[in-house]
Formats: structure tokens, C-alpha cells, sequence
């Protein structure tokens, strides 16, 4: 019977049923013992090793035998094998944007498509200086915008999560649409609250888009999805024709302009180009939405930190004071002499983990990882969080302890095994505006303000919610100015 096939030398995994795959075997281990995925992969890894593998709901039923089993990586020696393959480079079909006609963008695309999208998107975001010193500007307009409605929260709890995202997303926006927005916004708010519903809704790994079973497991949420992707992509759609109106190819002010250019000149020339229409309105609904979520959690985790740690926040203060002083905010160009900051940054990715399952990738065709056969079209789910949580190389990984990061010197040490961005031909496409964004944001509010748990709180929680990114669960804080 199908049903019973298994390509031969798949990775180990645990058991599973005719027509809903493994999905019995994760919910009665989920009833046993209710964790997060990442820590569940984590448990079933001790089981069947580093590398083992999952049947897909019934996949194996659909595809007779060709079974894109979904195969978790545990350990950084295989997530790095496995993503430096260019066989494993795909992504999944997002299912429920194929329905609605959705173009992939550089995010979604796969072999010739997202290698173009790719490279022209990095190219286009380094013309406009991003992963530069000469972007700091930009970012720092946000930031002092954002110290300034800080410093009107003085002695008033609030959850800091509205403040940082429009900042945080901000700084995205005035690259792909050439402008900032106020916060009262009426389509900048709409555009973050469908991307925070967005992420709720995909959850970790992204695996609801891409697994046919979900539509009828959870119809409700699948059709949020698609009604959300809708207005989306109108809104985007709204922005991209006023440039139309206005554009001209000899002063590109943003990222859709110069896509605009791209796009007439293959059109003039009759070039066949992954780069159109379709593509560009995809490719910005992923950039506003990936610039904007990671950072503003990996912020919202750091405050938190700094709340629950005092003594940690102390000495970050205590070192802008020394290497900066108080006249004026840090620029990145004391980042260098600020190693204590620079590790408790790393610190926190390590420890928060923002994606811990990564982004799933697909195999393009069949190929070998860690000497197991992973068949092509198989969905390949990245552990992040067990690697950044391996005792054997993190002393007491669930201690919060940013000297980890320092030699006996006082030096940073960089840790090959500390990967937030993924890693591979596929890594994260605005690591350096992140590290950028992280570092200027941090430091410019640990400069101006303490932040401390509000006097009536309950204690603080370090649980997390499993959307798209492990977000911290909401939380107040009480901020009083430095100066």
C-alpha cells in the first residue's frame, strides 16, 4: 500500500498513520507535555538523533512514495551542511497565496526566480546605502522619534510594543517607499496591525502556508489568511500607483522607483524578467513585513532583559557613560568600543531566539545531508533554538549571561554556532540593516532611560508566544529619563 512507502535512508523519526502523517504522534506529545514546536523538536531529536524527519500529514498518500517529508536539523553542523547546498535553497509553495494568484516574492521565490529577485533586491537596498554608516541618518530620525514619545511615558506604564514597531518599521518604509509615516497613520496602522495578525497566523516555520491539510484542519484561519493578504496587497498595490504618477528613472527616491525603471526598460525591451509587476508588490508586502517584526521583538526581548536584569542594564549604562559620554547620543561608530553592549546584543539573540524554527526551506531535488537522503521536495524545518540552547556549547544555556561573549580580555568573541540570521545562500536579506537598527536603538534608549518593571506588575515572564517570530508575552514598563 502507498501509505506504507518510506524513501529508503530518510532521516529516523517517530511514528505516524495513514492520510494524517505524523500529526497524531505531535498532538498526543503536545497533550502529554504542552511545549513550544522548537522545544518539541528539541525533545524528539534525543529520541532520533539530530537530524530525523516527519511525515507531512498524509503527504506520502497524495505523492505515492515522493514524500516531501519534513526533515528538522538539530545541530549547527547540519543546518549549516544542509543550507550551503544549493539543492536546498527552494522554498515551499505558499498554497494559500497561489489561490489568490500571488506572485512570489524574494522571500517566497525559488531557484531562477529568487536568485534574480535576490540579487537585485540586495543591490538596490546597498544603492540606497542600507548595511552602510552613510543609512545612519535614517535610522537615527527614527530613533530620536522614538526617544521623544518615550520621554512623554515618564512615570506612565505602557506596553512598549506599539512605540518600537512604528519606529522599527519606519526605517524599512523610508527605504521601499521613500518616506516615514506618523504613527497616527491611518494606513500605516492598518499596514502593521494586519502584519502582526499576519505572523500570529503563520506561526513558527511558516509550515500553515504550505501544508495542504491546514485548509481543512483550520479553515477559519487559512481564510483570515488569504482576506489579509487581500488588503495587503491593495494597500501596497495604492502606494506603488502614486509613484507611478510621479515617477522619473533619473531620481529613483525608493526601492519601488527603482524597481519601476527595471521594469519598463525589460518591457521596452521585451526581456522576460522575474522582476515585474507581480513580483514587486510581493517582494515589499516580505520587506515591510521582515524589517519590521524581527527587529521590533529582538527590542521588545531586549527590554526585557534589561528589566529583569538590573545589574546587567547598570553596566550597559556604565559603559556609554565611559566610551560616549552624556552630551551626545552613540552613533555606530562607537559600537566598536562598546564590547560589553555588543555581547549582551548577541546575548539576547541567543537566548530569545526570535525565529527558532527558522524558515522552511524545500529541496529542489534529492540530495545527501549528515549521509541521510533527503528526497526532492522535502521541507527542510531549521531547530535554531537548539542550537543556541546546546550545553555542550553553551555553559548553562538558559543563564542569562552576555560575558559568555567576552574573552578574558574584555574582547568580543563571535560565535560561529550564534546564528539569528540563519545562515547559508538563503540567509536572512537585511541581517546588516538589523544589526544596525539593534545596535543604534539599544544603545540610544539605554543612554537616555532606565527601564524598570512598573511598581504594580506581576513578575516578569521570559515564556514566549509562537507566531512567526517567539515574541515575548505582552508586558508594561516604566521608563525614567538619565538626564
Amino acid at each position: 500500500m502507498s501509505w506504507l512507502c518510506r524513501p529508503r535512508n530518510l532521516p529516523p523519526g517517530p511514528w505516524s498513520v495513514p492520510i494524517l502523517g505524523s500529526l497524531p504522534y505531535l498532538a498526543f506529545a503536545m497533550y502529554r507535555s504542552p511545549m513550544e514546536p522548537h522545544r518539541l523538536f528539541d525533545t524528539t531529536a534525543r529520541k532520533y538523533g539530530n537530524v530525523f524527519s516527519l511525515n507531512a500529514f498524509g503527504y506520502t498518500v497524495v505523492q505515492r512514495c515522493h514524500s516531501p517529508a519534513v526533515v528538522v536539523l538539530n545541530t549547527y553542523e547540519a543546518i549549516k551542511e544542509a543550507f550551503q547546498n544549493p539543492l536546498l535553497c527552494d522554498r515551499p509553495r505558499n498554497i494559500l497565496a497561489e489561490e489568490l494568484n500571488v506572485t512570489p516574492g524574494v522571500a517566497s521565490a525559488s531557484g531562477e526566480s529568487w536568485k534574480q529577485q535576490r540579487r537585485y533586491s540586495l543591490s538596490t537596498l546597498r544603492g540606497f546605502g542600507v548595511g552602510k554608516r552613510t543609512f545612519e541618518e535614517q535610522i537615527s530620525h527614527e530613533t530620536k522619534s522614538l526617544l521623544d514619545k518615550l520621554r512623554k511615558r515618564e512615570k506612565q506604564p505602557f506596553d512598549p510594543q506599539y512605540l518600537i514597531g512604528n519606529a522599527v518599521s519606519n526605517v524599512i518604509c523610508s527605504v521601499v517607499f521613500g518616506q516615514r509615516y506618523e504613527y497616527t497613520d491611518e494606513d500605516f496602522k492598518e499596514l502593521l496591525a494586519i502584519n502582526n495578525q499576519q505572523a500570529e497566523i503563520i506561526g513558527a516555520g511558516g509550515l500553515v502556508l504550505v501544508i495542504p491539510f491546514m485548509k481543512y484542519l483550520r479553515p477559519e484561519l487559512c481564510r483570515l489568511f488569504q482576506e489579509n493578504v487581500k488588503r495587503f496587497v491593495q494597500l501596497v498595490n495604492k502606494i506603488i500607483d502614486s509613484h507611478r504618477t510621479h515617477h522619473d528613472p533619473k531620481k529613483p527616491r525608493d526601492l519601488i522607483d527603482v524597481f519601476l525603471t527595471e521594469i519598463k526598460e525589460n518591457q521596452k525591451e521585451n526581456l522576460q524578467s522575474h522582476i515585474n509587476n507581480q513580483s514587486l508588490t510581493t517582494t515589499i508586502v516580505h520587506l515591510f513585513g521582515a524589517g519590521t517584526e524581527t527587529t521590533t521583538t529582538t527590542l521588545r526581548w531586549a527590554l526585557l532583559y534589561m528589566m529583569a536584569y538590573p545589574d546587567v542594564q547598570s553596566q550597559v549604562q556604565q559603559e556609554i557613560d565611559n566610551k560616549v559620554g552624556r552630551e551626545r547620543l552613540p552613533q555606530l561608530s562607537d559600537i566598536p568600543n562598546l564590547p560589553f553592549i555588543r555581547a549582551t546584543l548577541l546575548e539576547i539573540q541567543r537566548i530569545a531566539t526570535i525565529l527558532p524554527s527558522g524558515v522552511v526551506h524545500c529541496a529542489a531535488e534529492t540530495t545527501v545531508v549528515n549521509g541521510y537522503t533527503i528526497p526532492k521536495g522535502a521541507f527542510l524545518v531549521s531547530n535554531l533554538w537548539s542550537v543556541h540552547h546546546n550545553p555542550k556549547i553553551w555553559k548553562e544555556p538558559s543563564q542569562f549571561n552576555p560575558a559568555r561573549f567576552l574573552d578574558p580580555s574584555g574582547y568580543v568573541i563571535q560565535r560561529p554556532e550564534l546564528i539569528p540570521f540563519s545562515i547559508g545562500r538563503r540567509n536572512c536579506l537585511g541581517e546588516n540593516l538589523a544589526k544596525m537598527e539593534l545596535s543604534l536603538f539599544f544603545t540610544q534608549m539605554m543612554h537616555q532611560f532606565t527601564f524598570m518593571a512598573p511598581n504594580d506588575s506581576s513578575e516578569l515572564s521570559f515564556e514566549g508566544i509562537s507566531s512567526i517570530t517567539y515574541q515575548p508575552k505582552p508586558f508594561e514598563v516604566a521608563v525614567t529619563p538619565r538626564d
